[in-house]
């Protein structure tokens, strides 16, 4: 039998490695599970075939830089962490950023990534399917408070606008009506299931990035009418009667227990002001250095409520680390947003200006540089910035350094 490395390259490890990728980024939208084994097999292939060693030169890149800051900062504050079981749990979090040299060293262009889009697309039509029959109810939802595939709502909004935005760039380049109008069916879908999620901060971030999509979607259109396009679909989601309960209910908690709220004490159906007052001071005692990876769970919990981390990402990082880790998570979007800017005249630019964007938007609301789910589709397309130089050079665009 001929070595496994043999085989692996007669049949072709790249793409071995980007079927992979392409299959993580789809199942990523069933749930963290299918998408851990699907990726799991691309980091295989990558190693095994010795493509680690042809890409891992790429830790030399200006882009990449960030990213040795944050796994660095990670295990640098366990030497002080007041809770290393935690802080090495999040710790290791940090493997996942090797996927940026997976996908890095892929060859990724335009044709490629409408393969990764059209896998994506099926994954959240799939899950927008099923949460149509359990919002109507046909079938039972798989867990409780959770339309579609049972994914946790604060992830699930994530890749739902994403998708949307993508699809939105597609509507706007497609050269047929039948193609227009396939778009348009599948952006509406995934309104849809936006619509029945109680993601308070998908809403939020839906409505702030409404005026890209409907740009998009209005592209031939005067700026009046792309203005007036945007406010409806930015206010779209308040048709839902889902919508308007979560909004609704959640106006009346804070309005009723605003003294409460404010002053920063715990309540357990409105914890995020809770949340957020304890980390915001626990950054103001320890601004230079922070408390150490994983440490927030000690001070809250001595205030009477735990807390894991504080659902932002530089809350996060100012709690852990200090005003070091809130410039390095800083530094790290700005980087992103500012290389795929450069690119957005294409469509792998495009989708991590979006990626971006969301993520970053989110972030504000959740810890998406922690959450599995968040910080794979994070770090896989970070990756992708390695590909830029040669979609902008087929676009007579800039050269990114």
């Amino acid at each position: 039998m001929p070595p496994l490395k043999s085989m692996l390259s007669k049949t072709g490890s790249d793409n071995l490695v980007f079927g992979f990728i392409v299959l993580t980024y789809a199942l990523l939208t069933t749930g963290t599970a299918p998408a851990m084994i699907a990726l799991s097999l691309a980091l295989a292939v990558w190693i095994l075939s010795g493509n680690i060693f042809r890409d891992i030169v790429l830790i030399k890149k200006n882009w990449f830089l960030p990213v040795i800051a944050i796994v660095l900062l990670h295990w640098i504050g366990l030497l002080y962490s007041l809770d290393t079981d935690l802080g090495i749990d999040y710790a290791l979090k940090t493997k996942y950023w090797i996927v940026c040299l997976v996908t890095a060293g892929m060859v990724f262009n335009e044709k490629r990534l409408d393969i990764l889009l059209k896998l994506f697309w099926a994954g959240l039509l799939a899950g927008a399917f099923l949460a149509m029959l359990q919002f109507a109810g046909v079938i039972e939802p798989f867990r409780k408070g959770f339309p579609g595939f049972g994914v946790v709502h604060t992830l699930v909004c994530m890749y739902l606008i994403i998708g949307i935005l993508m699809a939105s760039l597609y509507f706007k380049k497609a050269a047929s009506l039948k193609a227009r109008l396939v778009f348009l069916a599948m952006i509406l879908a995934f309104i849809f299931h936006l619509a029945v999620l109680k993601g308070r901060a998908g809403y939020l971030v839906f409505a702030l990035v409404s005026p890209f999509v409907a740009n998009n979607l209005a592209s031939g259109f005067s700026v009046k009418f792309r203005i007036v396009a945007a406010v409806l679909l930015g206010t779209a989601l308040l048709l839902s009667p889902v919508v308007r309960k979560v909004i609704t209910d959640s106006y009346a908690k804070v309005s009723s227990q605003r003294d409460k709220l404010f002053a920063g004490r715990f309540d357990s159906e409105v914890p995020r002001f809770y949340i957020t007052h304890e980390a915001v001071k626990v950054f103001l005692s320890h601004p230079l250095k922070g408390i150490g990876t994983g440490s927030l769970p000690v001070p809250t919990k001595a205030h009477g409520h735990r807390v894991d981390h504080p659902h932002n990402n530089f809350l996060y990082m100012g709690t852990s680390f200090g005003i070091i880790g809130i410039a390095v998570c800083g530094w790290l979007f700005a980087q992103m947003f500012y290389l795929s800017w450069k690119a957005r005249k294409t469509s792998v630019g495009y989708f991590i200006l979006s990626t971006c964007s969301v993520l970053f938007l989110g972030g504000m609301f959740d810890t998406a540089i922690l959450n599995n789910g968040t910080l794979i589709f994070l770090t896989m397309t970070y990756g992708l910035i390695n590909c830029l130089d040669e979609q902008c050079a087929e676009h007579n665009m800039p050269e990114i350094l």
